[in-house]
């Protein structure tokens, strides 16, 4: 006979826990008071093992002789990850480690208004601007340079294609390139850096289930890949080659813009994954690409005369990682990156050549100091190499800098509901002489097994662009303070947010009288957001809507006002339907956003002006066809469905004589696309990811 008692860590009597002789089906349960009795006939040495589904499992070695009595257990909860709670103050994440699964990639694919576009589909979640001359993301009262965009840690300093003059351009990365996108609005961890307002963190993907061809044929272009796999499975890899060319299609669909030559682009790709002892993979991703656009822009002041204004970009990059695991508690990541750019820009008989070539190197380990605790210890560093040459005018100026940042954080779980994370990041920018210490810390507490409040605050950092160091080497980093509290229900592919947070800027840059670090400003807000794919079947909405105030003295301002990047309110409501029996998908998105403030020179009152509301309706459809085996999609959109004039500023002569509106370059716009997937069916992957 063997007897006992089980208990947890605080000694409270376990129910419900399977104990039974490891190699047999002798076993029992414990009772309502965590006792148990086994009655056996074995004899000699063997294993009891507990076993309970919120707790970690204990096997005890015995000696069995005679009756073994007063055997006592404790057992600590599990620590899995579907379960304990996680931080998620500012944080919207998509994969297996996030508790709260906000966007995936069929999200951006069938988001209405977005084309496919990673950042685009991001702008329907709250804390974005509706910025539409830009592609760039602007977070809560911050301008689109103080968003960082990182692929597998590695940072992408040029995420977006180099354009014209108020016309927004799209990121360079399809969305089907990763597994992961998170997205920090805001107290973010210390392993981050170099960005005031938030972060987009993308992970690529692991293997491939089976080798695969992918063909895109749309209006403007068209688009091949092959993906391969071994027969062991454990190395994969593939390349894309695409082209467009805008000129046919804007002869079709009336611009607002006079293209002197439509954007054209080539592109390629390339990836390699393989898999290495202790867990381990090695990747590399490459991606190269070349484009070209001119249109007449006008001159404000010259009473709207136009002239050319022509870009040529070429852009390259290269990242690899290195990640395995050193123990069962201890794992490191390796990475290295490297980015070039080179921009080629025309206008008003000035010719400016400007290039670029950053590397980087990040060293991270990540492991348990205890069953109750998780540290994350870091170390990357820069080389940042620039030449800029406007011909016929100056001097080249050459550019080069020196990074070096290191980071500890740690995960303390008090216990299963609350979670404390402490860090600090430390900076160093050679070209500026100045270091900085950057604390951070979070709280998360779960108040029952869907819901959890989250704390944060913590000090961040940005150098400043290497034209302003230039002219003043003496400059410091930008400064700021974020503090955020946020509450979160996740139930059944629904979820609700909401997050009050409140920024402190200071050192900001002011270019007048001179180029220093006496700008200072701050932000606050409140960010709601509701989604539910669970109540209908196919049928998924979410709902966002962001409160913003805020104000900066920075750059040329001569008071602290309202930035013209911010609008006050900001809204979306985003829905889609599937009807499965047909495959056939219909979605449509709205948003709108109050005026934002632009200068108008013959108001004596900085700022004061604003422009008209946005609006913006979006339509999109797609049929799913499996022929053979093909896997079909086709898709019909329509972007600005109700043709408004969406004004998103304006640009005025010096004296105020004269002044032109920077408005969306079209009325609508449309795209009609097949896209075909040759040896993977991947009509499950789409369907599990649909509503």
């Amino acid at each position: 006979m063997i007897k006992g008692k089980v208990s947890d860590e605080h000694n409270v009597a376990l129910p419900g826990v399977n104990v039974f002789i490891k190699g047999t089906i002798e076993g029992t349960s414990t009772d309502e008071n965590g006792k148990f009795s086994i009655k056996t006939n074995l004899t000699g040495d063997a294993i009891i093992v507990f076993r309970h589904i919120g707790m970690d499992e204990v096997q005890l070695p015995v000696s069995i002789h005679k009756e073994i009595a007063d055997i006592s257990i404790q057992m600590r909860e599990k620590s899995t990850e579907i379960e304990e709670v996680v931080i998620s103050a500012g944080n919207f994440g998509v994969g297996d480690r996030n508790k709260a699964t906000v966007m995936n990639t069929m999200d951006v694919e069938t988001t209405a208004g977005t084309d496919g576009d990673i950042t685009g589909a991001l702008r329907t979640l709250p804390g974005t601007q509706q910025i539409g001359e830009s592609g760039q993301l602007f977070v809560r009262g911050g301008s689109g340079d103080e968003t960082k965009i990182i692929i597998d840690g590695l940072d992408i300093p040029n995420p977006f294609f180099t354009g014209v003059p108020d016309v927004a351009q799209r990121n360079r990365f399809s969305p089907h390139l990763f597994k992961g996108i998170v997205f920090n609005t805001g107290g973010y961890s210390a392993q981050y850096g170099g960005a005031l307002s938030s972060v987009l963190a993308l992970e690529t993907k692991d293997h491939p289930a089976k080798p695969s061809t992918v063909i895109a044929l749309i209006p403007y272009g068209g688009q091949v890949g092959h993906d391969f796999l071994n027969k062991k499975k454990d190395m994969s890899g593939g390349f894309d080659v695409g082209y467009s060319n805008f000129g046919l299609y804007y002869k079709v669909v009336p611009q607002n813009v006079d293209w002197l030559k439509a954007p054209e682009s080539g592109m390629i790709t390339a990836n390699f994954r393989k898999s290495t002892k202790g867990n381990g993979m090695i990747k590399w991703y490459g991606y190269g690409n070349l484009l070209r656009q001119s249109i007449n822009y006008p001159d404000v002041e010259q009473q709207g005369k136009m002239f050319p204004y022509s870009v040529k970009n070429a852009n390259a990059i290269s990242l690899s990682t290195y990640t395995r695991n050193l123990s069962e508690k201890w794992k490191m990541y390796a990475g290295y990156g490297f980015n070039f750019n080179k921009d080629h820009i025309e206008m008003q008989n000035t010719l400016t050549e400007t290039t670029s070539l950053q590397q980087q190197l990040r060293m991270v380990f990540t492991g348990k100091l205890t069953h109750w605790s998780k540290v994350n210890i870091g170390t990357e560093g820069f080389h940042l190499n620039i030449t800029a040459d406007t011909l016929q005018i100056s001097q080249p100026l050459k550019f080069r800098d020196n990074e070096a940042a290191m980071w500890v954080e740690s995960d303390l779980n008090v216990n299963r509901s609350f979670i404390i994370r402490p860090g600090i990041r430390g900076e160093y920018n050679a070209a500026t002489g100045k270091a900085v210490f950057l604390p951070r810390l979070s709280f998360a507490y779960r108040t029952n097994r869907y819901s959890q409040l989250n704390l944060s605050a913590g000090e961040y950092a940005q150098k400043p662009n290497y034209l302003f160091i230039a002219e003043n080497p003496a400059l410091h980093f930008t400064r700021a303070t974020h503090y955020i509290a946020n509450f979160q229900y996740a139930h059944k592919k629904r979820i609700f947010r909401m997050e009050a947070y409140y920024k402190d800027y200071r050192k900001l840059l002011t270019t007048k009288p001179q180029t220093e670090n006496n700008g200072y400003g701050y932000a606050g807000g409140i960010d709601v957001f509701w989604r539910d794919a669970k109540s209908v079947k196919g049928f998924d909405y979410w709902i966002s809507y962001t409160w913003l105030h805020t104000e900066r003295k920075f750059m040329d301002y001569p008071v602290l006002a309202m930035p013209t990047f911010a609008s006050p309110h900001t809204a979306h409501l985003v829905v889609k339907y599937f009807f499965e029996r047909i495959g056939l998908f219909v979605g449509s998105s709205y948003s709108v956003a109050a005026g934002r403030p632009y200068y108008n020179p013959n108001n004596p009152e900085f700022l004061a002006d604003r422009t008209p509301v946005y609006n913006n309706l979006n339509f999109n459809i797609a049929l799913l066809r499996k022929w053979g085996k093909t896997f079909n999609t086709f898709v019909f959109a329509v972007n600005n469905l109700t043709g408004n004039k969406l004004i998103f500023s304006y640009r005025y002569a010096t004296d105020g004589s004269y002044h032109v509106p920077v408005a969306l370059p079209y009325q609508r716009s449309f795209l009609i696309g097949w896209f075909i997937s040759i040896g993977q069916d991947k009509s499950r992957e789409i369907l599990e990811q649909l509503p």
